[in-house]
């Protein structure tokens, strides 16, 4: 049975015979009630389940290389050793394997699934729905990426998800009301009943808001969900006495054990957002004190499979006792389901292709080499980002050109590039695909790297919407340190030779001076966007022309002090 709400809808496997005799009906209704309350019952009873989940696969539906900040160095040997990680098709093989032990299983997502790779972009999401739905999911929340394309077309790629889809917090603009259903109530064929919520980031798109008090999309109050969330729990533990609640988060790490402690109720949080490797979970007491919350998260792109088993003991009627027996980040390589003899899903597989197939000849086309890892993440720069802003720039002959500290994106490992490579660096739903070509001043530079130290770095993380600081060329550099207070981080911070920032005080004269700028979105309203070509095409005309391979690297540009 599985119920969720709004709409209370109940599902099951055989319709009530409507010409049953009276005694058959008290049977059945008896037979009901005990099967929803009887594990809540059961003073002495201790029940497993086995809870898999993915988050921020970002459209990576075929197995991808991705290498971490810390892996810039190794990941080369890495990766000719494990080839690439992660494939849909891969990830539900082994999430099959894994339940089949387990009669209490769930398998789920907590968002960010159809936007970041090239085919995600090219179709806006909706090129991937097939092979999510062939997952198997028993449940779902959307991230903030899952809104790059607006209103119409998250509701039309919402609609196709044939996974329940929840969020307790993402409301219409217009009418104040629910999008998605908040929660699912699912019994399990092992005996459990799980309650799954859904709580989705608040940077989502035009159209929507967020929480009872209706606050603006990537405001701080829209991660005020705590109250709201402690009266949801009570209400579904007070009506439907579940073995287990469980939120599926796009809240971002540090802001789910911040919501945690704020709120009264749940186990376990299955968290997204911030890419976080968390290979120990991490216990935190909600606002009662009384009760440890679970938060863990499973990093990005299909690289891990989150795997958490538990042990549920009813204490009484109305309270469980839950323990983790094993938790783990599980790596998704051929050696590993090799290892396990696991055959990748067909069906999946299938999609996969199918999916692929219609710009295989575009994406695949090779256009040059790179003799070093071009990686996306870093919290000030990347090999990535640096390769981007240094080709604009050089281009277009700009003291500036910027681009956002996105943090998805596969990598490249040292061979060949290609244009689907392309797609994946430059990210174009961001932007546009637009090359802007303009001018800025100093305190464009200054607002954008302060305020992105100050949301990496601060100490409320719900002040931190996502993505890692803004990268610049190699014209703009600056040192700084992470352990101060906000507007405190930076040190010195110079365009060329002009100092915006020295020794921590802001040169205003410098903040008004005038720069020329080149990026793949505007250095605000007035930019002009060049008609005559996209970021796109940049990249690729300048990989093609770049005499030997691209060798793109961490550099001093960006210095830490503390």
């Amino acid at each position: 049975m599985e119920i969720s709400r709004p709409t209370h809808t109940y599902r099951f496997s055989r319709k009530a015979c409507i010409h049953a005799s009276v005694a058959f009906l008290v049977v059945a209704a008896a037979v009901l009630f005990f099967a929803g309350t009887a594990s809540a019952n059961n003073d002495s009873e201790t029940q497993y389940i086995r809870l898999l989940w993915t988050n921020d696969t970002h459209g990576f539906f075929v197995p991808v290389w991705h290498a971490e900040f810390e892996e810039l160095d190794s990941y080369e040997g890495t990766a000719a050793t494990e080839g690439k990680v992660g494939g849909y098709a891969n990830i539900k093989a082994l999430a099959d394997k894994l339940r089949a032990p387990y009669p209490n299983s769930l398998f789920m997502d907590s968002g960010d699934t159809f936007d970041g790779s090239p085919v995600a972009q090219k179709t806006s999401g909706l090129g991937v729905i097939p092979v999510i739905n062939a997952m198997g999911y028993d449940a779902m929340t959307p991230g903030n990426r899952d809104f790059a394309y607006g209103k119409a077309k998250f509701l039309e790629a919402a609609a196709a998800i044939t996974a329940p889809y929840l969020s307790m917090n993402l409301r219409d603009e217009d009418t104040g009301e629910l999008v998605l259903d908040p929660y699912l109530i699912k019994d399990l064929p092992g005996g459990m009943r799980v309650a799954i919520i859904g709580v989705t980031h608040p940077l989502s798109t035009t159209g929507f808001v967020h929480g009872e008090n209706l606050a603006p999309r990537s405001s701080y109050e829209a991660f005020q969900v705590a109250k709201e969330l402690t009266r949801l729990v009570a209400r579904i533990r007070a009506e439907y006495h579940p073995d287990l609640v469980v939120a599926l988060s796009h809240f971002g790490y540090l802001q789910d054990i911040k919501l945690a402690s704020e709120q009264r109720g749940l186990d376990v949080i299955l968290g997204a957002h911030t890419h976080h490797n968390i290979f120990e979970q991490h216990l935190v007491k909600d606002k009662s004190g009384k009760r440890d919350v679970v938060v863990v998260q499973a990093g990005s792109h299909g690289k891990y499979l989150g795997k958490l088993d538990l042990e549920v003991k009813h204490k009484h009627k109305r309270h469980s006792k839950i323990r983790v027996s094993n938790y783990e980040l599980i790596r998704v390589t051929a050696d590993r389901l090799i290892a396990d003899d696991i055959v990748p899903d067909a069906t999946v597989q299938a999609l996969a292709e199918n999916a692929y197939a219609p710009f295989a000849a575009e994406l695949d086309r090779v256009i040059g080499t790179t003799d070093v890892v071009i990686a996306r993440r870093g919290d000030v720069q990347s090999t990535m980002a640096n390769l981007l802003t240094d080709a604009w720039s050089e281009i277009y002959g700009t003291d500036l050109s910027r681009h956002f500290g996105i943090r998805y994106g596969s990598s490249i490992v040292p061979g060949p590039i290609t244009v689907g490579d392309v797609w994946n660096m430059v990210s174009p739903n961001i932007g546009g695909n637009g090359m802007y070509v303009g001018t800025t001043n100093g305190a464009f530079v200054y607002g954008q790297i302060n305020g992105g130290l100050n949301r990496e770095y601060g100490d409320d993380p719900y002040d931190w919407a996502g993505g890692d600081v803004t990268r610049f060329n190699n014209n703009v550099t600056y040192t700084y340190k992470v352990n101060t207070s906000d507007d405190q981080h930076l040190v010195d911070l110079k365009v060329g030779d002009d100092y915006l920032v020295q020794d921590g005080v802001v040169n205003a004269g410098n903040l008004a001076k005038t720069y020329t700028y080149a990026g793949s979105a505007p250095a605000g309203s007035g930019t002009p966007r060049r008609s005559d070509t996209t970021a796109v095409e940049e990249i690729i005309k300048y990989i093609e022309d770049h005499a030997g391979p691209i060798s793109s690297g961490i550099d001093g540009r960006t210095q830490r002090l503390d």
